[in-house]
């Protein structure tokens, strides 16, 4: 990653004191342009729901699941976040592309689309809009362009802990008690596991058995909403992303 770009980016969100209010979400001309030139920073985008799909279909066409596993795999211990994000945008992305039940705004097209928010979020905390198709449209570009390392023993290792997490877990467990648990195979943040979570949920890996079931009114869950420890994960999902490297 290109340090500066990056800093230039983070900065025109975020401070160590949090989320800088929305009229401070300003950028010197100069670091923009830099930013800009090395892929961090964006100019406002206007897209279309036509072009939008076209743009995803695309994608899905040139960007290989192979590419989506190893990132993600190779994330579990480089900490790209950006790299893991992809896993949840390809899978959303298909979804977005085979359901006609799914809302307009769900797509995220529109008129002077702040992309750069998008990549902040990207690259600080692995995505937070995965439900999202402009999200997923930018995540899958600029994953396309990234030169992925392979996973590691280690990388491979840690993922098997999490599915053996995930098995161990309670008949009616929480996503928000397994995203505790899973202290026990990874030294993270909270933050990081309960994106683990939602991202494996995305990609039906996490797949409810029923949708009527509630967390506390507090939650913020997205996608591993309704899933609950009697569900496990599904196997045939493991096996279509993962089993090229014995993760069962």
């Amino acid at each position: 990653m290109d340090k500066k770009a990056k800093d230039i980016l983070v900065k025109t969100y975020w401070t160590s004191a949090g989320w800088k209010s929305s009229q401070n979400h300003t950028t010197d001309a100069a670091d923009f342009q830099y930013a800009k030139e090395q892929g961090y920073m964006f100019d406002p985008l206007s897209i279309s729901k036509p072009e939008l799909v076209t743009q995803l279909q695309e994608l899905l066409q040139t960007v290989s699941l192979k590419k989506i596993t190893d990132a993600f795999l190779s994330s579990l211990t480089n900490k790209r976040l950006d790299w893991r994000s992809g896993l949840g945008s390809y899978s959303n992305a298909k979804r977005l592309l085979t359901k006609n039940t799914i809302d307009d705004y769900s797509y995220g097209h529109g008129t002077n689309k702040d992309l750069n928010i998008l990549n902040f979020e990207r690259i600080k905390w692995g995505g937070v809009r995965h439900i999202n198709g402009l999200y997923n449209w930018l995540d899958l570009t600029l994953l396309s362009k990234e030169n992925i390392t392979p996973p590691t023993k280690q990388d491979i290792q840690t993922m098997q802990f999490i599915l053996d997490v995930i098995r161990d877990s309670e008949m009616e467990e929480t996503p928000s008690k397994l995203r505790d648990r899973l202290k026990e195979v990874m030294n993270v943040s909270k933050n990081e596991r309960h994106s683990i979570i939602e991202l494996l949920a995305c990609a039906d890996i996490l797949k409810p058995v029923h949708s009527d079931r509630k967390e506390h009114w507090k939650h913020d869950w997205t996608f591993a909403l309704h899933w609950r420890g009697e569900d496990k994960y599904d196997k045939s999902n493991v096996q279509h992303y993962f089993g090229e490297y014995g993760i069962r």
